[in-house]
């Protein structure tokens, strides 16, 4: 079953974040089993193309995605270079996202390995006989945040760290294009069969993001364990 994000909560996040150059939300909330995604290649069935498929694996749950401008994917060639695959010629990930697309910020799911006590029969070897004994086992256990007051006062900073993060890639970008270009006409000078790829964006980039994501992870355990309607699950 899909679900609607309330309406004052998108409302809020589009506050916060702003809108794309389409005029949709930076920032949206959906419910995982929504989004979909072109996946290419051989399937285990035998199948070889494209199929559309969840963009979001497990289990459904609440789930916020940002937009990201096609510069956030580098060029178009080289996206063709890191995708395509030899054996089929089909692209892993589909064409390039000439429009950008969303892609997954964070679930809002918390897991964590606590210590449950349970009661468990074992065999006293002394008195010779099986006894009751209360002992404690690590369980997971899986809260689902659902959209309150609480949770959009915890991400406001990342959510804004995060849109100062998408400029800044987008920046990356084009700098780093230059970069690639100048790299590929070095590389084809060289062994041909060298595989290599060239990443995206700079490690700085990559570390802010770092950080952000561990401060969106710090918001869902304390949402998990101060806010309401929440559902948790032992597994």
């Amino acid at each position: 079953m899909i679900r609607e994000c309330p309406g004052w909560f998108q409302d809020e996040l589009t506050r916060v974040g702003g809108t794309n150059r389409y005029g949709d939300p930076l920032f949206k909330l959906v419910w995982s089993s929504e989004p979909r995604t072109i996946v290419g290649g051989r399937f285990a069935d035998g199948f070889v193309g494209y199929r559309n498929m969840p963009a979001i694996p497990g289990e459904p749950c609440w789930a916020l995605m940002i937009w990201e401008g096609p510069e956030a994917y580098g060029d178009p060639l080289e996206w063709e270079y890191q995708y395509r695959q030899p054996d089929t010629g089909c692209l892993d990930c589909g064409s390039f996202p000439k429009e950008g697309r969303y892609r997954l910020l964070k679930q809002f799911m918390h897991r964590e390995l606590v210590r449950q006590e349970v009661w468990k029969i074992q065999y006293n070897w002394k008195r010779r006989k099986r006894e009751r004994v209360l002992v404690q086992r690590p369980q997971l256990v899986t809260t689902k945040m659902e959209p309150c007051g609480l949770i959009l006062d915890l991400m406001i900073p990342m959510l804004q760290a995060w849109r100062r993060l998408t400029f800044a890639q987008k920046l990356e970008a084009v700098e780093d294009r230059k970069k690639r270009q100048d790299a590929e006409r070095d590389r084809v000078t060289k062994d041909a069969m060298h595989d290599s790829r060239v990443r995206r964006g700079s490690q700085l980039v990559q570390k802010r993001a770092e950080l952000i994501e561990k401060g969106m992870d710090q918001a869902m355990k304390i949402a998990s364990q101060y806010g309401r309607g929440m559902v948790t699950a032992l597994n």
